[in-house]
C-alpha cells in the first residue's frame, strides 16, 4: 500500500536527524521525542495501566493564514470642503477715476545754453629767421690716382729623386744588330721652388664733408579777441491733469475635500492535520493521509484617502491708489541775454623754409693699400749624381743580363 503525505522542511530535517535504533531500545520516550521534533502531539496507545505501543500515534497540525483579499463592494465617504494653505492676493493696476484737476504753469524748459563769439581786432605780424633743427653732415671719400709695385716671393722648395744612368758607351761590335752599352748608375735630383707674384696697389684718398644747416622763417600773427556771450533760456507752458486712482485687490483661497474609500477584505485559513503511526520496534513516525480544511473570515479593511481639489474661494476689495498726472507742455518764446567777456590775444605762428647754410671741408686720410697675389712660374733645378756602380743596357748574354740597368 502506498502512503501519500506532506512534510514541512522542519519535519524532514527532524526525521533525518533521528538515527534508527534497535527494536529492543525503541520505546515511548523515543517515539515522543520524534513526535515532538515534528511539532506534533504524541498519544500513547492503550490505557495507561496497559499501554499498547502498536497503537501509538503522533498528530501534526499546521495552520496557514492567507493574505487579505478584497471582497464585496467598497464604500466611499466624501468629507467637507476645507481651506488649503494661506490665501494669495494680487493687486490690479491703478484705475483712473473721473473728474481730474487741471493746472497750468509757465516755466524754464531745461538748462540755459550759452554761445561765445570772438570779435577780432587789428592783427600784428612779426618775422624771425632761425635754425630749423640739427645740421646734417654727409661725408664722401674721394680717391686719387693709384700706384702699383710688384715683387716675387719664393715658397718652400720640393725635391724628387729618380733613378737614371750616365756616361753610357757601347761595348760590342758596331755590326751587331743591337748595341750593348755600359753605363754608370746615377740619381736625378729635381728641385721645384713655387713663386708668387705680389702686386701692391696704393690709392691716395681724402674725406670731403658737406654740412647743411636748415633754416626757417617764423611768422607770428597776434590778433586781439573780445568774447561776446549770448545766453538763451528755453521756456514752456505746461498743462497738468491729475487723476485719483483705485486699486482692486483679488484674494484667492484654495479649497479641497477628502474622498475615503473603504474596501472590505476576506482572509482564508488552511489547516492541515497529518496523523503518524509507528512500526513495531521503531521510533520513526510513518505519515498517514493528511486532512486539509479551510475557513474564511473578515480581514482588516483597506482604507484609501484621496484629496480632491475644490473650486477656489475668490473675494475682491478696493482701495485708493496713487495719484497719476499727465503733463503736456508747449514751447514759448525763449529769454535771450548778451554780455561781453574778457579780451585775449590769439597768437598764430607759421613757419616757412629759408635758404640753408652749406659748408664743405676736405681732409686727407690714410691711403687704401690693396695687395693681390698670383701664382708665378716655378723655379726648377736638376742635378745628376753617380752612385759609382755600373750596369748594362740591352744586354745580349745571360751574364750581361744579370747586371741589367
Amino acid at each position: 500500500m502506498r502512503l501519500s503525505f506532506t512534510l514541512t522542511s522542519a519535519s524532514v530535517a527532524a526525521l533525518l536527524a533521528l538515527a534508527p535504533v534497535s527494536p529492543a531500545s525503541a520505546g515511548t520516550a523515543e517515539r515522543q521525542a520524534a513526535c515532538t521534533a515534528l511539532g506534533g502531539t504524541f498519544q500513547p496507545g492503550g490505557p495507561p495501566r496497559n499501554p499498547d505501543p502498536s497503537k501509538d500515534k503522533c498528530t501534526v497540525t499546521t495552520t496557514v493564514v492567507g493574505p487579505a483579499v478584497p471582497a464585496g463592494a467598497p464604500t466611499v465617504t466624501i468629507g467637507q470642503s476645507q481651506n488649503v494653505g494661506d490665501p494669495t492676493s494680487s493687486d490690479s493696476a491703478p484705475v483712473r477715476q473721473p473728474n481730474p484737476t487741471v493746472t497750468t504753469e509757465e516755466r524754464n524748459a531745461g538748462e540755459a545754453t550759452s554761445a561765445s563769439v570772438d570779435v577780432a581786432g587789428t592783427p600784428v605780424v612779426t618775422r624771425e629767421e632761425r635754425n630749423a633743427g640739427e645740421a646734417t653732415s654727409e661725408s664722401v671719400i674721394v680717391a686719387g690716382t693709384p700706384t702699383s709695385t710688384t715683387r716675387t716671393e719664393q715658397g718652400t722648395p720640393t725635391t724628387t729623386e729618380t733613378p737614371t744612368t750616365t756616361n753610357c758607351r757601347r761595348i760590342n761590335d758596331d755590326r751587331s744588330k743591337k748595341p750593348v752599352e755600359r753605363c754608370e748608375r746615377a740619381v736625378l735630383f729635381t728641385t721645384t721652388t713655387p713663386t708668387t707674384l705680389v702686386t701692391t696697389t696704393t690709392t691716395p684718398r681724402e674725406r670731403v664733408t658737406t654740412t647743411t644747416q636748415p633754416r626757417e622763417t617764423v611768422i607770428t600773427t597776434t590778433t586781439p579777441l573780445t568774447e561776446v556771450i549770448t545766453t538763451t533760456q528755453p521756456r514752456e507752458l505746461c498743462t497738468t491733469t491729475t487723476f485719483q486712482t483705485v486699486i482692486t485687490t483679488t484674494t484667492t483661497q484654495r479649497r479641497e475635500h477628502t474622498v475615503t474609500t473603504n474596501q472590505p477584505t476576506t482572509v482564508t485559513t488552511t489547516t492541515t492535520t497529518t496523523k503518524f503511526t509507528f512500526l513495531s520496534g521503531s521510533d520513526v513516525p510513518v505519515p498517514g493521509t493528511p486532512e486539509v480544511t479551510t475557513s474564511s473570515s473578515s480581514g482588516a479593511p483597506i482604507v484609501t484617502p484621496e484629496q480632491v481639489e475644490d473650486a477656489p474661494l475668490v473675494t475682491m476689495s478696493t482701495k485708493a491708489g496713487p495719484e497719476e498726472s499727465d503733463t503736456v507742455c508747449t514751447a514759448t518764446a525763449p529769454v535771450v541775454t548778451t554780455s561781453e567777456g574778457a579780451t585775449r590775444e590769439s597768437v598764430n605762428t607759421g613757419v616757412v623754409p629759408a635758404e640753408p647754410v652749406v659748408t664743405v671741408t676736405r681732409k686727407d686720410i690714410a691711403p687704401l693699400v690693396v695687395e693681390t697675389e698670383a701664382p708665378g712660374a716655378p723655379i726648377v733645378t736638376t742635378e745628376v749624381r753617380s752612385t759609382g756602380e755600373t750596369c748594362l743596357k740591352t744586354p745580349s748574354t745571360a751574364e750581361q743580363r744579370r747586371n741589367r740597368c
